[in-house]
């Protein structure tokens, strides 16, 4: 697949008629290629257009070509070059391009200045170029695309940001109040809290719950509270900063989350010492949150939902985020809602929470200069709740694709003795933010390296069960029984590409790879 960068005049020529030029724009339109088109030069088309060839282009080529915006400094830059206006498009299309593409003109090719990376092709080259056609599959698929995916949306998100940085309200802006009602509205909640991380969001909630459950600040060491140790370190690593200890239960390990059954037989264990669960919805999948809420209710303990990879997941028709006392979200750039850089959310429907939240957010308090409890600088930023707003619209329509590249990864491994697809409770609505297999009569490790040599990202979520990391070994943790589940897991599962901007012939290439691997 390449990039390509449109001239204006090109596609002038191609709507006005000339058969060669029409006949490569339509050829490129139906091809697998992304197409540019720089901002400043759509003016100039539009102007030379009849209104029935204003319609046509709107209607059925601007859809497919990306309009990218130009800065002012790369105008000033372009004023270097004598064809200032086609120096200006190559200077923006090498900032989006990552420094490569091809650039189609209708113009005399030494009329075009040079920019390392960038091939200039005229349109009878290009018609001859059969290759420039055809489907392709990368030298190196990863696991998430996300230059690509900033692309696709690159005319909606660039134009978000400018507007957030011309209102300079930087901290706590309008963005994040618009943001926070929508993910509330979106998850099912009162409120939202937008926050610097998904790590803080889950510290902020510990510490909120401290405060108006059990009046401290901080729990202490003897209060105890159960999570899985199969995650990511956040998890565990937030139930220490809240003063607690962590106490950690097995996995059911068909689907990787956390056993409510386990969760009863340690509250029993340990009695009035657990204080509450942090269950993690892994993968995307929701935990049984119908069970999980029953014990919380029967023995009095909170719910804090780790909800950093399922925005959007589903138990038994109902998000996760909305059945605990509070959801906690992230929008790390690989998250079903990534941003650019870190960020959070909290969810929650319990109004006293939500002002301890908003006050420990802030400092801790609603006067900045008289706090009340011991807070944090953990605001979401303006300019991230900006960017997470033009892609949120779309939210839906990810989680849909996602879905769909999972379905098809599913009925393409159907064959594969030593691959186990993944399992779906029949109460879960998965978003996969990872697609992640089991590898059986295998070396897991083996197959990865394998992938790596032919161009294949992959990766293990998680190789290490935190009970196991040298940070809890040194706290004081708890541990019911022998977390085998969890570290069969760890040993066993692999996560494959699964981003947005994967297409049916890299899958086939993946599964060809593991159908090699059968062999070895």
């Amino acid at each position: 697949m390449h990039k390509i960068l449109l001239d204006g005049e090109f596609i002038i020529k191609a709507l006005k008629g000339t058969i060669q030029y029409k006949t490569l724009l339509d050829k490129l339109i139906k091809s697998p290629n992304e197409l540019f088109l720089s901002s400043h030069q759509l003016p100039m088309i539009h102007s030379q257009l009849t209104k029935s060839q204003k319609d046509l282009f709107k209607h059925n080529y601007l859809k497919k070509i990306r309009v990218f915006s130009t800065t002012g400094k790369e105008a000033l830059e372009s004023l270097n070059f004598e064809n200032s206006s086609i120096a200006l498009a190559l200077i923006g299309f090498k900032r989006i391009s990552q420094g490569e593409g091809i650039f189609i003109i209708s113009k005399d090719k030494k009329e075009i200045p040079t920019f390392e990376g960038i091939k200039v092709l005229t349109p009878e080259e290009a018609l001859e170029n059969q290759k420039l056609f055809e489907e392709k599959i990368p030298e190196y698929i990863p696991l998430v695309d996300l230059a690509k995916e900033y692309r696709n949306l690159m005319e909606e998100i660039d134009n978000a940001i400018l507007q957030a940085v011309a209102e300079t309200k930087y901290i706590l802006g309008p963005q994040v109040r618009e943001l926070e009602e929508k993910i509330a509205n979106y998850v099912g909640t009162k409120y939202a809290v937008g926050v610097s991380s998904g790590t803080d969001a889950l510290v902020l909630a510990l510490r909120a719950l401290a405060i108006t459950k059990y009046n401290k600040e901080y729990f202490d060491k003897e209060d105890l509270i159960i999570t899985t140790p199969f995650t990511f370190t956040a998890t565990g690593d937030v139930i220490l900063r809240s003063g607690a200890t962590p106490l950690f239960v097995d996995i059911d390990l068909d689907t990787y989350n956390i056993d409510p059954e386990q969760i009863e037989k340690a509250v029993k264990k340990y009695g009035k010492k657990v204080k509450g669960i942090v269950p993690v919805h892994l993968y995307g999948q929701s935990c049984d949150m119908d069970r999980i809420m029953e014990i919380a209710k029967k023995y009095d303990l909170f719910v804090v939902e780790d909800c950093a990879q399922s925005l959007g997941a589903k138990w038994d028709g109902k998000q996760t985020g909305s059945f605990g006392d509070a959801g906690c979200f992230s929008f790390f750039p690989t998250k079903p809602l990534g941003g650019f850089g870190d960020g959070g959310m909290i969810t929650t429907s319990n109004e006293n929470l939500y002002e301890i939240l908003l006050m420990l957010r802030k400092h801790g308090g609603k006067d900045k200069y008289n706090v009340e409890h011991i807070g944090y600088n953990a605001r979401l930023d303006t300019l991230q709740a900006a960017m997470l707003l033009s892609k949120m619209k779309y939210i839906n329509e990810f989680i849909e694709k996602r879905r769909k590249i999972a379905k098809l990864y599913n009925k393409l491994f159907k064959n594969i003795k030593h691959v186990e697809i993944p399992y779906v409770h029949p109460k879960a609505y998965h978003v996969y933010h990872q697609y992640t297999i089991r590898v059986l009569n295998k070396n897991r490790n083996e197959i990865q390296r394998q992938l790596k040599k032919e161009g294949i990202a992959s990766m293990v979520y998680y190789p290490v069960p935190l009970h196991k990391m040298k940070v809890f070994q040194k706290e004081n943790i708890e541990i019911l029984e022998d977390l085998k589940n969890s570290e069969t897991a760890s040993e066993i599962v692999m996560s494959l590409p699964i981003g947005l901007s994967m297409k049916n012939n890299y899958l086939n290439n993946i599964i060809r790879a593991f159908e090699r691997f059968s062999l070895i």
